[in-house]
C-alpha cells in the first residue's frame, strides 16, 4: 500500500515556476484591464471586387442556372405548414359532428 500518503514536510509545487518564465522575487506582469479585440488586426487589406462585363455575365449565368434547376422535376420543395394545423394531432379538438356520432 505504498504511495498513498502525501508524506510529511513542506508541500511540493506541482510544476516548476522557472519553466513558466517567472523567477523567484520577480514581480508579476500587470493585469490587462480592457477586453480583447473581437477580430484580429488585418495584416493585408482585401482586394477590390473585380467588375466588368465578364463578371456580370457569370453572375447572370449563375442566377439563370439556379432558376433552371428549380424548374426540374427532381427539385424537392420544403413542405409548407398549413395554417391552423397543430404539430400534434392528438391535441387537436374533435369536430362537433364527429363527437355526436360517437355518443351512445
Amino acid at each position: 500500500m505504498a504511495g498513498r500518503g502525501g508524506g510529511r514536510g513542506r508541500r511540493m509545487m506541482s510544476f516548476s515556476v522557472e519553466a513558466v518564465g517567472i523567477n523567484r522575487g520577480d514581480s508579476l506582469p500587470p493585469s490587462i484591464q480592457q477586453p480583447t479585440p473581437l477580430f484580429p488586426v488585418m495584416e493585408q487589406k482585401p482586394l477590390p471586387l473585380t467588375g466588368g462585363e465578364e463578371a456580370e455575365y457569370l453572375l447572370a449565368l449563375k442566377q439563370e442556372f439556379r432558376g433552371a434547376m428549380k424548374t426540374l422535376p427532381f427539385f424537392i420543395q420544403p413542405a409548407a405548414a398549413k395554417r391552423g394545423q397543430r404539430s400534434h394531432p392528438h391535441t387537436q379538438q374533435i369536430p362537433e359532428r364527429a363527437q355526436s356520432e360517437k355518443t351512445f
